[in-house]
């Protein structure tokens, strides 16, 4: 079974991004060209196993946190992959 790891928006701090050029990273004003993101649904990865349980286990062993603020999306499930914003 293969399922995408999302950790959601509640779990989810400070989030930003950038929102200048890629040729102004090397401008020294650059740190004002981050925005406040909202809504946000961290991508963890796309992860293998036999169970959720044990899909769950190596995802919040990836990030290093408890595996109850991971979610679980079926790639193969329209339904499911239209979760997260």
């Amino acid at each position: 079974m293969r399922r995408i790891a999302v950790i959601e928006d509640g779990y989810v701090r400070d989030a930003q991004i950038y929102t200048g050029s890629p040729d102004d990273l090397d401008n020294e004003n650059y740190e004002d060209s981050f925005a406040d993101l909202n809504n946000v649904c961290q991508y963890v990865g796309l992860f293998e196993g036999a169970s959720e349980s044990e899909i769950l286990a190596k995802a919040a062993e990836t990030e290093g946190v408890n595996p109850g603020i991971i979610t679980l999306i079926d790639p193969t499930d329209p339904k499911s992959v239209t979760r997260c914003p």
